[in-house]
């Protein structure tokens, strides 16, 4: 629950969340594949055939498992108004990819830079399946699918300039509010959210709507901890 506008959101320093600072050298230009495209849960996937047609039908429903539990929540605790947009913004699942942290691609020019597909920008992103099936993930980022749907719903629908999301960040950076805060599974550490205000806003979304791993994990914590923000997720959001 990075650093620039025009690089992928994820959650690279805490397991599966950050944005990535596009590092690796500039690659020549290649093939990609053509997903498979179905629907989850009223939400559209975009398989790789590795997943999809692979001969391992197993791993296949599990995956779509994982990915329904995670939808339904979303399809229940949000309101429908705001879901039907969020079913609007497309997911991509890889089964291996060379990225490894769930992320939001908001730039086709780092995916290009970097030697990735392209096609992958304003979408979210799962590079490696198998990271939904463990019990790791469940554990600690139980809303991780909702967070990156934040990143995308912030680019694509309010605006990465949005500037009520901004002064709320920078209000709280100023104010101190998440210097140190208490962990999931105990002690105290800095939180996420303080990594610029995208991740702001996904990580405020992760508590306001279900469960975050840093305090305030939920809804009435961070009514109690930050009662402006909360205020700013009820008017994106809605009352809840």
């Amino acid at each position: 629950m990075k650093i620039c506008n025009l690089f992928p959101v994820s959650f690279s320093l805490l397991w599966l969340f950050a944005f990535s600072l596009g590092s690796e050298p500039k690659k020549s230009s290649q093939e990609f594949y053509q997903p498979i495209i179905a629907k989850v849960e009223g939400f559209q996937i975009e398989w790789d055939p590795g997943i999809a047609v692979s001969g391992d039908p197993q791993f296949f429903r599990k995956i779509k498992k994982a990915l329904a539990n995670h939808f339904q929540r979303i399809n229940f605790l949000i309101p429908e108004e705001k879901v039907l947009i969020l079913r609007k913004l497309p997911i991509r699942v890889d089964r291996n990819h060379k990225l490894s942290n769930m992320q939001y691609h908001p730039s086709k020019s780092w995916l290009i830079q970097n030697g990735y597909d392209p096609a992958l920008e304003k979408r979210v992103h799962i590079p490696r399946a198998e990271n939904l099936l463990k019990r790791s993930t469940w554990q600690k980022h139980p809303y991780v699918i909702l967070h990156e749907l934040a990143h995308a719903y912030h680019d694509q629908i309010l605006s990465f300039e949005h500037q009520g999301i901004i002064e709320a960040y920078n209000r709280s950076e100023k104010a101190g509010l998440y210097e140190k805060v208490l962990l999931f599974r105990g002690g105290k550490t800095r939180h996420y959210a303080r990594t610029n205000h995208k991740e702001f806003f996904a990580e405020m979304t992760e508590s306001y709507i279900g469960v975050n791993d840093f305090y305030p994990f939920v809804r009435a914590e961070l009514k109690e901890h930050d009662p402006l923000t909360y205020g700013l997720m009820e008017k994106i959001w809605g009352k809840f």
